[in-house]
């Protein structure tokens, strides 16, 4: 019975739970309509009622006399009855303040008087009442309370009865379920008298011993043993009952019927002097296991580090050369992730890549990783880990392993050559700006040189002036050449050269270049010649001025290393597309050749066929060398053909678009008349470059007006109209690209379209990119001849 207190809100809690255990809630069952109707008999009582007491309510399990099956809790004489102990009686409901105001009374049926007798369980748990009611106030006597009680007991007996005949059912289903279990399942069950003997065996003994469950009853289970496992299965089970343990775990091989070994792991407990056994066969694990323990002899003996891990990626084994690469022994990885122990201080984008090869090996699939790492005594390295997932028959991941390399030599390496790298781009940049400053430098003043010598000449000089104004001219120009190419070799090496591309005429070019050039080769008594194959198309589309560096190389050359001879320069249709041509130039000349032993070093940097050649017939050696890398940046190659004392011949092949049309070129009559009235603003800082721009515009019928800075020019274009804008780029405070971007950004068509043309001695491989983005149309470099202006004017205005 209860000790406790029966009103603590523990012990109603048990109380409830008793009475949902028995599961007699909501369950009308008519076998206790007959109590019920004997405690009205023996009451004498028209309302008859066995109530169970819930959390919340009181709910009917057999009634005499009313219709409702279930009333509130909290005002029913139910509730006061379990309160108490034995019978619970009231005489006059209605004057008892408690129930004067129940519903049953003061409504139908007008209940007055009742009694009830306690359900109690067998652990002293009440879980309701058999209780009467009558409808005029009466006083109960004992015999009538006694029957009460002793219908309260037999329902009792009766819920009791129910109960243990449920759980009976239940026990006897999950027994046979148990045994439903065994007769399936893969596994042996057996159990074992004191002796060994079979007494209970599942079917599972005829798939792993091959005897039936019949043949197997009564026979000895020692005796399905391998005998080389025999004496230390026994010697084991005896030491441990010796010991007092009840439970074992022992691998041992059976033989079977018709003498097949298999491995079966075997879970044992005794109990009351008898074995209940489980076998389970692990013949296949133990082959891996086999097969496993000579991948460790092959890992031990490998300099590759080896790690072993379970599906998890938890450490089982690892060999030598791995804990001599790590620093940690074996016995202090086992059971530990070697990532975890390996890289405690390795940056979020390692952990990441940690994180997610984890990931990658439990979903099944291999990876390969490159991480930092510590040692055990904190010295850093790379590590090399490529993992390959074990997977069992079923598919699962079984294990996992782990080839693990030193890299850290690699690594350095690598490093190094980064650096390298980063240095050599460092340099290259500082080379490429220590030119375009120097070649500023350079061209600034040689720009007055240049312009004022073409001035003095186009100003009428004396007859005495003329040849050396020319030599002047020739000077300069010459000087110019030299830092052009130069400046050109270097762009092409660091790849900041790039081909334009426009439709020009072949013919035109050509035409012009041996124009040009027929002065020359006169002085040197030679022969020069256009051969050009008429088919050629009018027009194409290519760099025109990277050609015309081209030809003018090759043909310079030949000029120069030629006197009184023949030289030719040839172009050929090879093919006609829709959307390109090839065509084929050879430039031949007849002068002192080439010896054969020098052709391979012709095209290198700096290099002269002889040792005497710089000296005789001047040059720096650059002409060939760039010419071979123009041709390069066409993807093309140029052949060289030579004999020493015969001659030399040059060819190559190009490929340009097809073109429609071409900028129209207009003779200097046609110039003159669309430049008058034009009016030009020039924004430099040198005066002598403002003196001779001004001189040479000047000359064309050109308004010209000026601007020394960048915040000049912006506040000139805002007060005057102009016709077209020459920027310098290089200016003290605001730059000609930031002055433009300025003028570009001003409300009003005319500040989005006013033509500016940039004017720059140097030009970085990036500044074609900045023209078009800061919105000019276009450059000039310094030092520019009058013809260049010239025609830049012709396209603009």
């Amino acid at each position: 019975m209860l000790t406790e207190d029966p009103h603590s809100s523990t012990n109603e809690n048990k109380r409830v739970n008793a009475l949902h255990g028995h599961n007699i809630l909501d369950t009308p069952e008519h076998q206790f309509d007959n109590i019920a109707k004997l405690a009205s008999l023996i009451c004498s009582a028209p309302i008859a009622l066995i109530a169970l007491v819930d959390e919340d309510r009181v709910w009917f399990k057999s009634l005499i006399g009313i219709t409702f099956n279930e009333i509130p809790r909290g005002i029913s004489f139910c509730e006061h009855t379990i309160l108490g102990d034995g019978v619970f009686e009231v005489y006059d409901a209605l004057v008892d303040d408690r129930f004067k105001n129940h519903p049953s009374v003061i409504e139908e049926p007008h209940v007055r008087s009742y009694a009830g007798a306690l359900l109690i369980d067998e652990n002293g748990f009440k879980l309701g009442t058999v209780c009467v009611f009558d409808v005029v106030p009466r006083q109960f006597s004992d015999n009538q309370k006694e029957g009460l009680e002793t219908l309260a007991k037999e329902v009792m007996m009766h819920i009791s009865l129910k109960t243990k005949t449920e759980q009976l059912a239940a026990k006897t289903h999950r027994f046979e379920e148990l045994l439903d279990i065994s007769a399936v399942s893969p596994e042996i069950h057996c159990i074992l008298d004191s002796q060994g003997k079979v007494l209970f065996i599942n079917d599972s003994v005829t798939n792993i011993l091959e005897y039936s469950v019949q043949e197997a009853i009564g026979l000895n289970m020692w005796g399905f043993c391998h005998r080389d496992d025999l004496d230390l299965v026994v010697e084991t089970i005896e030491c441990g009952l010796r010991k007092g343990t009840k439970q074992f775990l022992i691998d041992f091989r059976i033989v079977s019927k018709t003498g097949v070994i298999r491995w079966i792991s075997w879970t044992m407990v005794t109990k009351n002097s008898r074995w209940y056994t489980y076998g389970r066969d692990i013949t296949d694990n133990k082959k891996v296991e086999s097969e496993l323990q000579v991948l460790s002899l092959v890992a031990s003996e490998t300099n590759t580090g080896v790690n072993i891990s379970d599906a998890k990626g938890y450490t089982t084994w690892v060999n030598h050369s791995l804990e001599q690469l790590i620093g940690y022994s074996i016995t202090e990885l086992q059971g530990k992730r070697l990532g975890d122990i390996l890289s405690t201080e390795i940056d979020d984008a390692q952990r990441l890549l940690i994180t997610e090869s984890r990931a990658r090996a439990q979903n099944k699939q291999a990876y390969s990783i490159e991480v930092q790492a510590a040692k055990k005594d904190g010295t850093p390295v790379w590590l090399a880990v490529s993992n390959t997932p074990i997977i069992d028959a079923n598919g699962n991941l079984e294990r996992q392993i782990d080839l693990i390399t030193d890299i850290t030599q690699r690594k350095q390496v690598e490093r190094e050559m980064v650096e390298a790298k980063e240095q050599a781009l460092q340099l290259s940049e500082a080379k490429e700006m220590f030119l375009s400053v120097m070649s500023h430098e350079i061209r600034t003043p040689l720009n007055a040189v240049i312009g004022i010598t073409h001035l003095l000449i186009e100003n009428d000089p004396k007859p005495s002036q003329v040849e050396d104004l020319n030599i002047l001219k020739f000077s300069g120009e010459n000087l110019l050449n030299i830092i052009n190419d130069i400046l050109d070799f270097t762009k092409i090496e660091t790849g900041n050269l790039q081909l334009e591309s426009f439709p020009f005429s072949l013919k035109a070019l050509t035409s012009d270049i041996i124009t040009s050039l027929s002065v020359n080769a006169g002085k040197k008594n030679d022969q020069l010649e256009l051969l050009y194959d008429d088919q050629i198309p009018e027009l194409v589309q290519g760099d025109k001025t990277r050609l015309y560096q081209i030809l003018m190389n090759l043909l310079g050359n030949a000029i120069k290393f030629t006197d009184g001879g023949k030289i030719s320069l040839k172009l050929n249709l090879i093919a006609l597309h829709e959307e390109h041509v090839e065509i084929h130039f050879d430039v031949t000349d007849n002068g002192i050749g080439i010896p054969e032993d020098k052709l391979n070093y012709i095209f290198e940097t700096f290099t002269q066929a002889k040792t005497d050649i710089s000296r005789k017939y001047g040059g720096t050696g650059l002409g060939l060398a760039i010419t071979k890398k123009l041709l390069e940046l066409y993807h093309s190659e140029i052949q060289v053909c030579s004999s020493e004392g015969v001659g030399t011949s040059f060819s190559f092949t190009l490929n340009f678009g097809t073109a429609l049309a071409a900028y129209p070129e207009f003779p200097p009559a046609v110039q003159s008349a669309v430049f008058n009235g034009k009016r030009i603003l020039i924004v430099d800082d040198n005066e002598i470059n403002l003196l001779i721009a001004r001189r040479i515009l000047g000359n064309l019928g050109l308004h010209i007006d000026f601007a020394f800075t960048g915040e000049e020019a912006i506040e000139k274009i805002q007060q005057d109209i102009y016709d077209l804008v020459f920027m310098d780029i290089k200016m003290p405070g605001m730059d000609g690209f930031e002055a433009t971007r300025s003028i570009r950004n001003i409300p009003g068509d005319y500040f989005r379209n006013v033509p500016i043309i940039a004017l720059t001695a140097s030009i970085l491989h990036n500044e074609h990119n900045k023209f078009k983005d800061s919105g000019m149309n276009g450059h000039i470099l310094k030092p520019f001849k009058p013809d260049d202006i010239r025609n830049l004017l012709s396209v603009h205005l």
